[in-house]
């Protein structure tokens, strides 16, 4: 019609994944059940992740109900190690008159989480 425009379209893209297939028998007749596809629930767990994602503990709890409170308690225990370390550091490194950034060298709090998770897939194979 002429004269009115319509918003484009979101890009998308596709995302091709693995799982038990009882599992998604029972999850897909669940979901028809709400009136949902799967293609909906996945996008919905999506928009959850983006809009918790500074509540890790949040996002756990919906992929690994039961388990988000030990992962979480391991966390906040490596979490308060690393600070203790770079307080540590810092202040030697104060102390042996060593100027600029005390944190030269230390790996980012993201290396650190990226190597957890890699840890943590190496024990699930």
């Amino acid at each position: 019609m002429p004269g009115t425009t319509t918003a484009p379209l979101a890009r998308q893209t596709q995302m091709n994944t693995r799982i038990d297939a009882a599992l998604k028998e029972a999850g897909d007749a669940v979901l028809a059940r709400f009136g949902y596809s799967p293609s909906a629930a996945v996008r919905g767990l999506w928009q959850f992740v983006v809009d918790h994602q500074d509540d890790a503990a949040a996002v756990r709890e919906v992929i690994e109900p039961g388990v988000a409170t030990a992962l979480s308690d391991e966390a906040a225990r490596k979490a308060s190690a690393i600070a203790d370390l770079r307080s540590l550091y810092a202040q030697t490194a104060q102390e042996l008159g060593i100027p600029g950034n005390s944190v030269i060298g230390l790996p980012s709090w993201d290396d650190l989480r990226e190597d957890w998770y890699d840890e943590r897939l190496k024990k699930e194979a």
